[in-house]
């Protein structure tokens, strides 16, 4: 299965359900047959890239808008049972499977030629690990992975794969940049899940959380300066657009937590980035030209 942009990594930004807005996004590409050949995502967006790359519009849209519909999704019933606010077993290992509410097209995936690089972060070591094409056996072995990207500590149980224990990646940067980078690309389109202009304020300590993170100190480190690497790399990204590198989608009506749980507003939300993508569909072409 081939693409038709060669030479621009196309990066999605994480951020939970706020990830419904830019689902439209997605979906706009793939109605429009814009195919790029490398795609990575941290977090939510690590499930953009992944319906991205098997073509699915309608799980595109469904993964944020008509989940919350299914009681198993989760809830704090689910939490105080262990299975996280968002049950990610469920989520993860059931909704994708061929019988599954939300089926996963593993065939299609693997038949694109296109990269996909998901990022995590290490809860013990440290550090950020991204996983490519050539991790990705098995659907076991991809949804595990963008389950560990998913995974909001507190929130939800950790992830384990191949012994190593991991966490949500946007305890890190959450944008997926620095892998881009390594893999030689300087060309780029974001899809962001916050407005322009937006910077992240440092994290408030918190008596009862410095308790709960003490026993896990790279993570308590990791949290504590993560508004220094976010705002870092969203400085690199605006110079990157200011030298006509990198073409940026920021949200214009987003009205969204990271937790929302309304499926009419999901709704309107996703259809709101969708026309928003439609409307910049010129401007993304104008950037694409000679990369389509």
């Amino acid at each position: 299965m081939k693409s038709n942009v060669h030479d621009v990594a196309l990066i999605f930004e994480g951020g939970g359900m706020r990830a419904c807005y830019t689902a439209g996004f997605v979906t706009m590409l793939l109605e429009h047959g814009i195919y790029f050949d490398y795609v990575a995502g941290i977090s939510a967006g690590s499930s953009h890239a992944v319906n991205y790359l098997s073509r699915d519009p309608v799980r595109a849209r469904r993964s944020f808008t008509d989940v919350v519909l299914d009681r198993a999704f989760g809830d704090i019933t689910t939490w105080m049972r262990g299975e996280g606010y968002f049950n990610v077993d469920y989520i993860y290992s059931k909704m994708p499977l061929e019988d599954g509410p939300l089926p996963f097209d593993f065939d299609t995936f693997i038949k694109n030629e296109a990269e996909c690089v998901i990022g995590a972060f290490r809860r013990y070591e440290g550090g950020m690990v991204y996983w490519r094409k050539e991790d990705y056996k098995t659907i076991e072995d991809l949804t595990v992975r963008v389950r560990a990207s998913s995974t909001v500590p507190y929130l939800m149980p950790e992830t384990e794969i191949d012994g190593e224990i991991y966490i949500d990646g946007g305890l890190d940067s959450g944008i997926a940049l620095d892998a881009a980078l390594e893999d030689g690309y300087r060309r780029f389109v974001f899809v962001m899940t916050r407005e322009r202009g937006y910077r992240l304020e440092p994290v408030p300590q918190i008596r009862l959380m410095n308790r709960v993170l003490d026993r896990h100190p790279v993570e308590k480190e990791a949290l504590l300066t993560r508004h220094l690497r976010y705002n870092e790399t969203m400085e690199t990204i605006e110079k990157l657009e200011s030298e006509g590198q990198a073409y940026v989608f920021y949200p214009d009506k987003l009205d969204l937590t990271m937790m929302d749980r309304d499926r009419e507003k999901l709704l309107d939300q996703y259809i709101a980035g969708h026309e928003q993508a439609v409307e910049e569909l010129p401007d993304l072409r104008r950037f694409l030209e000679g990369s389509l």
